[in-house]
């Protein structure tokens, strides 16, 4: 599913500039603009989907919800 959604997202929202938001998740129209959290939470998250599994210790890890780790205690 990961590989699905990393693949979709860059199909639909990849521009010569950078990353698009979508108007419509329907009719994919873009929308002419880019989310300052796309480089800090988004392509983060796609990392830790396809890094390898020692790449984070989730045992010791957590996120908060702008997807910055913080150490668990």
């Amino acid at each position: 599913m990961g590989e699905t959604m990393w693949r979709d997202f860059v199909k639909y929202c990849r521009t010569d500039e950078g990353y698009a938001a979508l108007k419509s998740a329907v009719t994919k129209e873009k929308v002419d603009s880019m989310q300052s959290f796309l480089f800090a939470e988004t392509f983060k998250y796609f990392y830790l989907l396809f890094a390898p599994p020692k790449a984070l210790d989730f045992d010791k890890v957590i996120f908060n919800t702008e997807a910055h780790p913080m150490r668990r205690k």
